[in-house]
């Protein structure tokens, strides 16, 4: 996906593995839609995201690399992995098994409000949550594993 985008430089080799590594820029020839949603993406991420996310941001940017892109990549990672293990963003934080149910409630908790209203402002709150939809799967399982209310 990440390659599809146009977001992987292009990498050229040859007299084996011994052989002199080039690394050239991204290929022109890619799905420029996606690619420019997700740079800009990874741009208000880098502002405004997660701190773990705008804390690589920075990193990259000091080191010199093109910060855009590298946070281009990793959200497209892990946007795939979500989608694959049917999960939603959590802190690197709150990921691990030693953290207490009540840390992992409270996120969600204060992350509600917000992805309520980005729903609401699409005038899809109810269609995206619905019982029979992904998200309101989720909402409902999150609801009773850790006994809060996410109200619509």
């Amino acid at each position: 996906m990440v390659s599809y985008a146009g977001l992987i430089p292009r990498v050229k080799q040859s007299g084996g593995s011994e052989g002199k590594i080039y690394v050239g820029q991204v290929a022109k020839r890619c799905n420029r839609i996606l690619k420019n949603y997700v740079v800009s993406s990874a741009v208000h991420l880098g502002f405004h995201g997660p701190p773990d996310l705008m804390a690589d941001y920075k990193r990259r940017d000091v080191a010199g690399q093109h910060a855009d892109f590298g946070i281009a990549r990793r959200y497209l990672r892990m946007a795939m992995c979500l989608m694959r293990t049917s999960q939603v963003y959590m802190p690197r934080r709150l990921r691990s098994g030693k953290v207490k149910r009540e840390d992992r409630a409270s996120y969600y908790l204060t992350m509600w409000p917000a992805l309520r209203e980005k729903w609401k402002k699409l005038d899809a709150l109810k269609a995206a949550f619905a019982k029979d939809q992904p998200l309101g799967q989720w909402r409902d399982i999150v609801q009773q594993l850790y006994e809060i209310k996410l109200s619509l």
